[in-house]
């Protein structure tokens, strides 16, 4: 079973959608995203907390 994360769900106005075999590498597509998107150099741990509730199982 794989790990889904939805921008939206964490209350931004983004239709990004990433989805991996893993936490680590959904993790990683996470941060790549923040970093192109929303320039994000590293992800706040209150913002990080709100990602980690934020993932589900597929």
């Amino acid at each position: 079973m794989g790990k889904k994360f939805l921008c939206k769900d964490i209350g931004m106005d983004c239709p990004f959608e990433a989805h991996a075999d893993t936490e680590d590498e959904l993790m990683q597509k996470i941060a790549e995203h923040g970093q192109t998107a929303h320039g994000m150099t590293e992800i706040p741990a209150d913002l990080m907390e709100k990602i980690k509730q934020a993932i589900k199982d597929e």
